[in-house]
């Protein structure tokens, strides 16, 4: 079923936190470094993240058969933090829902688990300090055993 992002997620990784992963203590990079952090949360986040869940609170939108009892829906991208709205279309059968999802914020703080935010600093580093779609060193790249994806795989909603 099609999900639609209608209000898109709080920031799960502030900028501070960015600049203190990557040791920068300037601001002459801050848009990059910000723009990094979007990039990357964007590719974990969400309906078309590789998660396949929600991470910084947001208000999400699918349409469910009208048949369906609420209490036996299946809400895509959780957590699920509540249901907002139900809004009926007879003429398709079905029920157009619209749910808060992500990680809650709480006191100013972003409640994602903490693998995931690093997983995203990790992300963010890796960006920052390889600007090129391509390598041109001679030592071929490889992935750190525990990396990005080893602190991820608990997290994402497998198809």
């Amino acid at each position: 079923m099609p999900v639609t992002v209608v209000t898109p997620p709080a920031p799960i990784v502030t900028l501070d936190d960015a600049k203190a992963h990557l040791r920068v203590d300037h601001s002459d990079e801050d848009a990059l470094i910000a723009g990094l952090v979007e990039v990357a949360t964007a590719w974990l986040d969400g309906p078309d993240g590789w998660l396949g869940r929600s991470l910084g609170e947001q208000v999400l939108e699918a349409d469910f058969p009208a048949d369906c009892d609420p209490d036996d829906r299946v809400y895509p991208c959780p957590p699920a933090i509540g249901l907002l709205d139900e809004m009926p279309d007879p003429e398709s059968g079905t029920v157009k829902v619209r749910w808060r999802a992500g990680y809650p914020t709480v006191d100013g703080r972003s409640t994602v688990p903490a693998p995931i935010r690093h997983a995203i600093l990790l992300m963010v580093g890796h960006l920052y300090g390889s600007r090129d779609a391509v390598t041109t060193t001679a030592a071929q790249p490889a992935q750190l055993p525990l990396g990005v994806e080893a602190l991820l795989a608990p997290y994402r909603i497998w198809g």
